[in-house]
């Protein structure tokens, strides 16, 4: 989201960033003229021992406003705004600190850190219709001061090129994300048995890596559909990959949005989805793709044999996927949804 908002309105803002300096994020920046100031914050503990780092420069910059992204931004970047004279802020809520609570303490911990970051923003910006609701029932955060801008999808230009599956190819279902337990990806493989009853020659594809990886390939041997499921690792370009899906499934158990869902339907693809979070704001059930609960194996073999069983009702999600993604999520729509925000927030400081 923060490439994708300097990439769209880089030519209206003069924007510098302060990141950790990893990943392809900065280099993409940088090529259209934004400033980038690399600063070790790949941790909590990390980010805390730079507030006083943090504070100096954002009082030698002077910004006219600073945008927080995520977490550890949102809370400890938080403290070093208000450390160099308070200058606007904009917190966005990526993901929030209490989908990390584990116990008293945590959840303490968690409560404190997002009033934090809630408190000291000028506005705040959930991502999703399901997380305001859920900060405000929680009492974190002004309602006055909070609005819905959703994440935008990014795809890379390559895969804009990258030509679609042939139509009389195997089909393939896609998994894309962290192998994580928040992913829900043990759910789709124990799908995975009941779908290939009935479409023999499907093959499951997980693009990812995480501490849930061996555990994964265990199990798919455990249930005998090992010759079926192809695990690539990570992918920093996955929707070349997603080009060649016939249907992307979004297992999650928690999820503020759901980047990935967005990212399929941008491609083309119907979703079959976890009713959780923000995913039913992306996906639009029997328009765009199929609604399932969590955890629920049988239901989403069910959803996956519907869409394998009628390709043509999938092309048609898959049509009005991309054609929603377009409208609502795309990165020139919701930057520009942000670049209102700025404005209005800097016309009120001036």
């Amino acid at each position: 989201m923060l490439a994708n908002l300097c990439l769209q309105l880089h030519d209206q803002f003069d924007m510098e960033v302060v990141c950790d300096g990893q990943g392809d994020m900065p280099a993409r920046v940088e090529k259209v003229g934004v400033s980038v100031h690399p600063v070790p914050l790949t941790t909590k503990w990390s980010f805390a021992a730079h507030i006083p780092r943090l504070a100096a420069l954002i009082r030698s910059r002077k910004p006219d406003l600073v945008h927080l992204h995520g977490q550890f931004a949102g809370s400890l970047g938080q403290i070093a705004v208000q450390l160099a004279a308070r200058p606007p802020s904009v917190y966005s809520v990526q993901w929030p600190s209490y989908l990390d609570d584990t116990g008293a303490w945590s959840r303490l911990r968690n409560k404190t850190a997002e009033r934090v970051s809630c408190g000291g923003a000028t506005m705040v910006v959930a991502v999703s219709e399901h997380d305001r609701k859920e900060l405000l029932g929680r009492r974190l955060c002004d309602p006055s001061k909070l609005i819905v801008i959703h994440n935008a999808y990014f795809i890379e230009d390559s895969a804009a090129s990258t030509p679609a599956a042939p139509p009389s190819s195997a089909p393939v279902i896609g998994f894309v994300g962290r192998l994580a337990d928040q992913k829900g990806c043990e759910f789709l493989m124990r799908a995975a048995p009941r779908v290939l009853l009935t479409h023999p020659s499907a093959r499951f594809v997980v693009v990812g890596d995480g501490p849930e990886r061996g555990r994964l390939e265990t199990l798919v041997h455990q249930l005998g559909i090992a010759s079926s499921v192809e695990f690539t690792g990570y992918d920093p370009a996955p929707a070349r990959r997603m080009r060649s899906m016939t249907v992307l499934a979004v297992p999650s158990i928690y999820e503020p949005l759901g980047m990935v869902a967005l990212e399929a339907m941008a491609c083309g693809l119907p979703v079959v989805g976890s009713a959780v979070g923000g995913i039913p704001e992306a996906v639009e059930d029997g328009r765009t793709g199929l609604l399932v609960p969590p955890r629920d194996s049988d239901a989403i073999a069910r959803a996956l044999d519907r869409l394998l069983s009628a390709p043509a009702l999938a092309a048609r999600m898959g049509s009005a996927a991309r054609e929603r993604a377009e409208q609502s999520f795309s990165p020139k729509t919701i930057a520009g949804q942000y670049a209102a925000l700025y404005r209005r927030l800097l016309k009120t400081s001036s």
